[in-house]
């Protein structure tokens, strides 16, 4: 969407437990960038970073949507999402195709992945993000750059990271819901690299844990290639899930009352934490729970790393972000200690780059600034050159008439009948009618 020769974007993290969004511009020159709004609300209907009340998510995001849009004074018609979870796959395989000798083009490399993506995927996967690497031709070393260099073989590693189908057209249709069209989605994990990794970072090999709420991203880098990527199903909301289980609490409520004054350090002189009715737990029971998950958390980290095949590879070690390792809950020096202590590799927290307009920062925001990095990269990049560099992935945008906006105009058709009506009889009568009318459209 364009704004006085300015270029402007909208990109949604959309979290188990929140939404964050960024609405901002860039400069008809690429040389100014900045964030208009920055804004966090409440999730609903998202669950283990999977769609489980697609009408309630759509509420939420509109939610943030106005406000956007009421900050900016500006129409948002389109925005790019990020997506993670345990659905996410990875693999790489390694593709050679032959040809008649030619110089090496785009179409060369674009056939070689679509040869990958048939030998990999089955019918209801589609890819999220790829990448090359180890490329050679014919019987050469590695090619840095394969560009116009002449042969008739290719031939490269080529990892590629896809999902369900359903789960992408249930993320687009709960966008459209809305009114709005998505222009892309990114992987949850490559945007948060995107806003915390340096290039050295890359370069050198490095593990980036973002530890979520409903779930833990982790992606492998080396010699600034992506080459391996997981999710695992722990997150801050099993803290939750366990207090929930051990307590035998019927209600979230209570739970988050518990943890939230462990946060806070609202605990007695005697060492319990209150709640309910003149109930109560050891602090240092719950301290307890929360560091054996911890540990579990830092098992399946440990052990992904060691599934890559690339243990021993990653000279910059690990880096951890996410909203869990801003969260009070865990004290992240221990955390940084004991995954030292597990793994061998130096582990460190990092913060998201910021931008103009973007006053603070914390881990928690490393997915939704590494969407909107990713996106205006993109749009400098077409300025520049004309073109976009960043991979089309499948989606199949169907606008949907807002429900709430249809139901808002039916009931106003309902209150002009009803100003013409006098006669309470007839009221009874045609008001009867109209709802029998509008039962047909809700």
């Amino acid at each position: 969407m364009g704004n006085r020769g300015k270029i402007s974007k909208t990109v949604i993290d959309i979290g188990n437990n929140k939404i964050k969004a960024i609405t901002g511009e860039l400069s008809e020159n690429g040389e100014v960038l900045r964030v208009l709004k920055y804004i966090e609300s409440p999730s609903e209907g998202m669950v283990k970073n999977d769609i489980k009340d697609g009408e309630s998510l759509s509420k939420s995001i509109k939610t943030v949507i106005d406000e956007l849009a009421n900050y900016s004074d500006e129409d948002i018609e389109a925005v790019t999402v990020g997506m993670g979870g345990e659905n996410i796959k990875s693999r790489t395989i390694n593709m050679e195709i032959f040809f008649e000798e030619d110089e090496i083009t785009e179409e060369h490399i674009k056939l070689l992945v679509k040869e990958a993506e048939e030998k990999v995927l089955n019918e209801e996967e589609q890819i999220l993000k790829t990448e090359i690497y180890n490329v050679k031709v014919n019987n050469s070393g590695i090619v840095k750059n394969p560009l116009g260099v002449v042969g008739t073989k290719l031939q490269a590693d080529v990892h590629l990271m896809f999902t369900e189908k359903r789960r992408v057209a249930k993320l687009v249709e709960t966008i459209n819901r809305i009114g709005l069209d998505v222009e892309n989605i990114i992987l949850n994990a490559y945007a948060s690299a995107k806003s915390t990794l340096e290039e050295e970072d890359r370069r050198m090999g490095v593990a980036l844990v973002d530890i979520g709420e409903g779930s833990t991203d982790i992606i492998l880098y080396k010699n600034d290639k992506i080459i391996y990527t997981e999710t695992i199903p722990l997150g801050g909301m099993h803290f939750k899930s366990d207090l929930m289980y051990i307590l035998k609490l019927n209600e979230e409520d209570i739970a988050m009352e518990i943890l939230n004054k462990y946060r806070e350090k609202n605990i007695s002189t005697e060492g319990y934490i209150y709640y309910g009715e003149g109930k109560h737990i050891s602090a240092i029971e719950l301290e307890d729970f929360i560091n054996a998950r911890v540990e579990e958390m830092i098992d399946y980290i440990n052990n992904t790393i060691e599934k890559s095949g690339f243990t021993g590879y990653l000279g910059k070690g690990l880096v951890l972000t996410g909203g869990v390792v801003y969260d009070k809950i865990i004290n992240t020096d221990k955390l940084l200690e004991k995954i030292n202590k597990k793994t061998g590799y130096v582990a460190r927290k990092v913060l998201p780059s910021t931008f103009s307009g973007l006053d603070s920062v914390n881990t928690s925001m490393a997915t939704v600034i590494g969407l909107f990095y990713e996106v205006m990269e993109e749009e400098d990049q077409k300025i520049r050159t004309g073109s976009y560099t960043h991979q089309e992935i499948e989606l199949k945008n169907e606008k949907i008439e807002n429900e709430t906006k249809k139901v808002e105009e039916l009931e106003s058709i309902i209150d002009d009948e009803l100003e013409k009506i006098e006669d309470t009889k007839q009221e009874n009568k045609v008001m009867k009618a109209i709802k029998n009318w509008f039962s047909n459209f809700i």
